[in-house]
């Protein structure tokens, strides 16, 4: 996914897919001294949209985010 759209994904509160799950983009953040985008994501629960309580926020490349 590009940055452009990530940006747009976590301002819209949209989802966005990862390996079939569904999550929400919390935070982005750029690694020192690279060109490298990091996203803070969360999984969404699929009954009623919202965060499960047993899923920590985690660290990924934005390369490896899709549109959902």
């Amino acid at each position: 996914m590009l940055t452009t759209q990530a940006r747009l994904a976590m301002r819209n509160n949209q989802p966005v897919r990862l390996v079939g799950d569904l999550y929400h983009i919390i935070d982005i953040k750029r690694v020192n001294g690279t060109s490298r985008m990091i996203a803070t994501i969360k999984k969404i629960g699929l009954a009623e949209g919202k965060y499960e309580p047993i899923y920590e926020p985690i660290d990924v490349d934005i390369e490896y985010l899709e549109r959902a």
